[in-house]
């Protein structure tokens, strides 16, 4: 630890001349004083008299309205100074134009500050600047720390955000949960996740504290220091290419209005194979007691799996669920859980509370994260629409959503493994029954009337048309193009994935070229 600072007399130094008599260095240096001492004020360590007497710790405006302009009249002022008699720096008009300049930057930081706590969530939020945003260069340190706090905070919230909805398959399909899966399948398949958020938390709903410390009880690696705090929330964002990769267009662009940087993750984003090699070693999943929590997660799930499988989701969906448990063991999905409740409107075999029921009826038919978090006095902290803000309301969503809905316990054999947006249950009493038709003495889903369950900003349309599916995590509800009509086929099943004459594209931008799918 380096030594203090501390004063010292005033003295002159010796040095390697100083055994040399110097008288006319001397006389000049005497002159020289006397000339300046008349109109200045003494010299003294780390001390201006302008500027605030010299306090290092001061953060004061030199320009403000606080004494500094003030400081510098008697600085260059009417005792015969370098203004000589309240002219020039120490003229009226100069100390007025400090201090008019120093009114006008207080007023921008002020409304700087405004801005960032409407987007944080308040300028007190604990959580402020605790996401962590992770490319190429810092993804190995940053896999490292999450390993080290895996174990004392095994619940992690979950987002992605991902280039839209591109085709749809086309055909009969033997349930909803089916035609849901292979819509799911074949856009995985097709396109690429840009950004991955996770937060962790402990059994308690709190997240790692900013700081290592005794009574935490957490060994940070050591190239973590304390200059910044620790992450709560980490922010994963992929290669991706506006050039060759697949995308629709509406999604990307409502992802640029979310503060999207193409070019940065084209210069800069994660391998998904390297992420997916850090991912399936880390102690996040393969594990039965880390939950992980989700909204509307059957594409974020897809995503994850295909990042570590390296290879297209299986063709079946019960592959493809046996593929899920393994991964993650214990998934919860917000969305499910109030969907349900909402159904049955019990809670552990027991009626509602009335806070439950008029939370609630308060949220009605809105199904969106934000619509919920916002029903629970739950801040967003960061940019909506980006991974890391989102997992981060996810996560903090969940707890309230146990403690206020599910009176602090929940049911595990009800709700563990359950994914809105795979399952081809929860749908409301509200909701239009799908349409089942009988082929070959065999039950079939046509598709016709739903549109698949997505995630993140979204979407095409075809012909005009629109149609409101179980809605986005977001607070818009874009809309969704009809399902294409199905194929006679003679075994009541059509094609699955786009290129096999049985699925069709929706309007998106791809490999180099700016062709316009079906609208």
């Amino acid at each position: 630890m380096p030594p203090a600072v501390r004063s010292f007399p005033h003295q002159v130094l010796p040095g390697p001349f100083s055994h040399v008599q110097q008288p006319h260095l001397q006389n000049h240096n005497s002159q020289h004083q006397s000339s300046a001492s008349s109109n200045l004020p003494p010299p003294s360590f780390n001390a201006h008299h302008a500027l605030n007497q010299g306090n290092l710790n001061s953060n004061i405006n030199p320009f403000g309205q606080n004494g500094n302009t003030n400081g510098l009249a008697a600085g260059f002022g009417g005792t015969g100074g370098l203004g000589g008699g309240g002219t020039g720096l120490a003229s009226h008009a100069a100390v007025m134009g400090f201090a008019h300049g120093a009114a006008l930057q207080q007023q921008q930081q002020a409304r700087e500050q405004t801005r960032r706590g409407s987007v944080a969530g308040g300028s007190k939020n604990p959580l402020k600047g605790r996401i962590r945003d992770v490319w190429r260069g810092n993804l190995a340190q940053e896999m490292q720390l999450l390993r080290s706090l895996i174990d004392r905070y095994p619940y992690i919230s979950m987002d992605t955000e991902f280039p839209g909805i591109v085709a749809r398959p086309m055909g009969a399909f033997t349930t909803k949960a089916d035609y849901h899966y292979q819509t799911l399948r074949c856009n995985v398949d097709l396109l690429k996740v840009i950004q991955l958020g996770i937060t962790l938390f402990n059994e308690n709903g709190e997240p790692p504290p900013p700081q290592s410390t005794e009574s935490s009880g957490l060994s940070i690696p050591a190239h973590h220091n304390n200059l910044l705090p620790c992450p709560c929330t980490w922010q994963f964002n992929f290669q991706f290419s506006a050039s060759d990769d697949m995308y629709n267009q509406d999604s990307i662009d409502f992802l640029a209005t979310a503060g999207l940087d193409l070019d940065l993750h084209e210069k800069q984003g994660i391998d998904p194979s390297e992420f997916g090699a850090y991912l399936i070693s880390s102690g996040l999943v393969l594990d039965d007691d880390v939950r992980w929590i989700s909204f509307h997660s059957g594409y974020d799930f897809g995503y994850l799996v295909k990042l570590m499988l390296c290879k297209p989701l299986p063709e079946d969906e019960t592959t493809y669920r046996k593929l899920l448990s393994t991964f993650f063991p214990a998934i919860y999905d917000i969305k499910f859980m109030i969907k349900h409740v909402q159904r049955v409107m019990t809670v552990n075999d027991a009626p509602l509370t009335h806070t439950a029921n008029t939370i609630l009826q308060n949220i009605g038919q809105k199904s969106g994260l934000q619509d919920l978090a916002d029903e629970l006095g739950v801040k967003r902290v960061g940019t909506a629409h980006q991974a890391g803000s989102d997992s981060l309301l996810t996560g903090r969503t969940f707890w309230e959503v146990k403690k206020l809905i599910f009176n602090g316990t929940i049911d595990d054999s009800l709700y563990i493994g359950q994914v809105w947006g795979l399952n081809g249950v929860g749908v409301t009493m509200n909701a239009h029954p799908p349409a089942f038709h009988n082929q070959n003495n065999s039950n079939s889903y046509s598709g016709m009337d739903e549109a698949p369950n997505l995630n993140g900003a979204t979407i095409y349309q075809t012909n005009g048309n629109q149609q409101g599916p179980p809605s986005t995590p977001g607070s818009s509800q874009p809309g969704l193009a009809h399902t294409p009509s199905q194929q006679n086929q003679s075994n009541g099943m059509g094609s699955m994935t786009p290129g096999g004459g049985g699925g069709v594209f929706g309007g998106f931008r791809g490999f180099g070229r700016g062709g316009e799918g079906v609208r």
